[in-house]
């Protein structure tokens, strides 16, 4: 599961199409989630285990999951949050994406 969209790297030019998930962790005393989607220029360089590029970071409750209880946290859970929910930087950048 990935997300396909291509997002210019902090105005640097390089361009990331490929966005995966690639960390979580659950607070659970604080009622929060923590996840990366992590990109790559292409799958193929993911797939030869490249170095992400940088990580987009979101941090998100039940309420924002749309789940009753972070212990119902899947990994489509957090794919279906990041295509509507900010990063912590405050923008919705998956809305848009394409899955693979």
């Amino acid at each position: 599961m990935a997300f396909l969209k291509p997002i210019e790297i902090r105005n640097t030019g390089l361009v990331t199409a490929y966005w995966r998930l690639t960390h979580s962790q659950t607070d659970y005393e604080a009622g929060i989630v923590e996840f990366r989607l992590c990109g790559y220029p292409d799958q193929d360089a993911r797939a030869a285990g490249k170095t992400p590029l940088p990580c987009i970071a979101f941090r998100l409750s039940p309420e924002a999951l749309a789940i009753p209880s972070l212990h119902e946290v899947t990994t489509p859970t957090l794919y279906a949050a990041a295509r509507c929910q900010p990063a912590t930087d405050g923008i919705v950048w998956f809305r848009d994406a394409v899955d693979c």
